[in-house]
């Protein structure tokens, strides 16, 4: 009794002095099986790349049998959907509406607000303090700002963030099609005039109908925005007047629309884009319809083998930084970038699992390698073939700055240091592609081959820059943000869609963002400012 009493009392003590919560770990040896058996039923959201050895399953897997040897914990999938659309997250609101949530499982920032609000998750302070991982410590002492999010008012832990990639994964590119490129003898764009003339040179020369992918949702246009300096999605900005903003409404939005629609009417848009969502615009990629388009780092999975199979050897997309409409650095915008918490179901006898099998992840994917507790044969099934983002809530994101560095200069040297798991399990992806034309590793190789040539090397060198802009919402929106959720805007897509149509002019721009204001976003904008203005 006296030691439980010790341990709340320096819970408590830590919780109002805002020590950092790893500085409370005691000690107890988290890797320690249970003596009987702990069940945990949880739900997950299905990536639908993941391919599964002969035999297991989303309910069955390397990964729930490993937990079950090393920490005696029966991992059973109450129920999963579809990594596609919002199916999982249509799912998991009906099990919040009723109350009928499992006891482990991963929620977005709306869902994560509305669990707190209405008090249906458990403490996870005491067991953070007792079962933390050194690994996982790191993690939540880097990242503290994100931390102090995933705690309720009273400041108790109520959920393991999931963290983020890093800032420079956070970047967009614009990718080309390397053989059209090579073909033309085609450089670097450093202008939007240049992006203009690689489009009119994939249709003249290579048989693209179209210029760049754009579908309903207008992702495409979104992620080419920064090179106009422009950010219509998502982030908060400060106004001419010192006041937060919305991204959609400042001028610079204008400017962008203004060149889509003079490129729709130039038919380097695909006359149907408004009825395409952006797996069916990606077609005209692998049908050879069309040679750019603007993406993340990881675009190179898309683009990547999928092109190969369709297209032939040689015809993935390579990717360069986006140009700039103006000769300025092109900044890209970060807006709060941890969107899932890991969260048990309040009344859960052992929350501790949660903390004990997240620390599983962690040491077998970054840790065991470089421990030697591991080979890497043992390790690669749990990080290939996607097996990596089937565990649900037991899953974190690594912030791969330093190994993404060491990777691309293996690469360029043909060897090198590795000082990680994630580092060494990269390498040896991209060996498996260079060494064996396995296409299994051309993805990760578009991504991280070589400091000139991979994605993220390239948006690791934008970050050390500081060519990038933080949004002012840093943290989870306002209520009133929350509740109207994607309405404002869907507002501003549909929008945006007739002013590259041509249904409406330029200057119905002016128009909308009033529309936007009226609709509900003049009450975004008060609340967003009341809560992180002047700050």
């Amino acid at each position: 009794m006296e030691k439980k009493v010790s341990r709340l009392v320096s819970v408590l003590l830590a919780v109002l002095m805002l020590v950092p919560i790893a500085a409370l770990a005691s000690g107890e040896d988290w890797w320690a099986p249970y003596e009987e058996t702990v069940t945990v039923r949880i739900a997950l959201e299905e990536p639908t790349n993941a391919s599964f050895a002969e035999g297991q399953s989303f309910a069955d897997n390397l990964w729930w049998r490993t937990f079950k040897e090393r920490f005696n914990v029966e991992v059973i999938v109450d129920w999963s959907a579809v990594g596609v659309g919002n199916e999982f997250e249509q799912k998991l609101n009906l099990a919040i509406a009723s109350q009928t949530i499992p006891d482990m499982f991963p929620a977005n920032r709306i869902q994560f607000a509305q669990l707190k609000a209405a008090d249906m998750l458990e403490d996870l302070t005491a067991a953070y303090a007792d079962y933390s991982s050194p690994s996982m410590q790191k993690m939540f002492d880097k990242y503290p700002e994100i931390v102090a999010t995933a705690k309720n008012d009273a400041g108790q832990l109520v959920a393991l963030p999931r963290f983020f990639y890093g800032y420079e994964t956070l970047t967009r590119f614009l990718w080309l099609r390397n053989d059209w490129v090579q073909a033309n003898g085609i450089e670097a764009p450093q202008s939007i005039e240049d992006l203009e003339a690689i489009m009119q040179t994939f249709i003249e020369n290579n048989g693209a109908k179209y210029g760049l992918v754009l579908d309903k949702d207008l992702w495409g246009m979104f992620r080419m925005a920064p090179a106009f300096h422009a950010y219509p999605r998502s982030i908060w900005l400060e106004g001419e007047d010192g006041k937060i903003v919305y991204g959609a409404t400042l001028p610079e939005v204008k400017t962008l629309l203004s060149y889509y629609a003079k490129w729709y009417a130039e038919g380097l848009i695909h006359p149907e884009f408004a009825n395409m969502n952006e797996e069916t615009a990606r077609q005209d990629a692998y049908n050879g319809l069309i040679g750019m388009v603007a993406g993340e780092n990881w675009s190179g999975w898309s683009y990547g083998s999928d092109m190969v199979n369709n297209q032939g050897d040689g015809t993935y997309f390579i990717s360069y930084n986006l140009p700039s409409i103006d000769g300025q650095p092109v900044y890209h915008a970060v807006e709060f970038p941890n969107g899932i918490y890991n969260v048990v179901r309040k009344g859960y006898e052992h929350p501790e699992v949660l903390v004990k099998l997240v620390n599983g992840y962690i040491d077998i994917l970054d840790d065991a390698l470089g421990a030697g507790t591991m080979t890497l044969d043992e390790v690669l099934p749990f990080n290939t073939n996607d097996m990596h983002h089937v565990t649900g809530p037991f899953k974190v994101e690594f912030d791969h700055y330093k190994d993404v560095t060491e990777v691309a200069n293996a690469v360029d040297n043909n060897g090198g240091p590795l000082t990680s798991g994630n580092a060494i399990l990269f390498y040896n992806e991209i060996r498996k592609w260079l060494d064996e034309g396995d296409l299994m590793g051309m993805g990760r190789w578009l991504q991280q081959g070589g400091q000139q040539f991979g994605s993220i090397p390239k948006a690791i060198r934008t970050v050390d820059a500081k060519e990038v802009i933080f949004s002012k919402m840093w943290g989870l929106a306002p209520d009133v943000v929350t509740n109207y959720g994607r309405t404002l805007d869907d507002l501003l897509v549909e929008g945006f869609t007739q002013i590259i149509m041509g249904v409406e002019d330029i200057d119905y721009f002016e128009t909308l963002i009033e529309n936007w204001y009226a609709a509900g976003g003049q009450e975004e904008t008060d609340a967003v400012n009341e809560m992180y203005g002047a700050k």
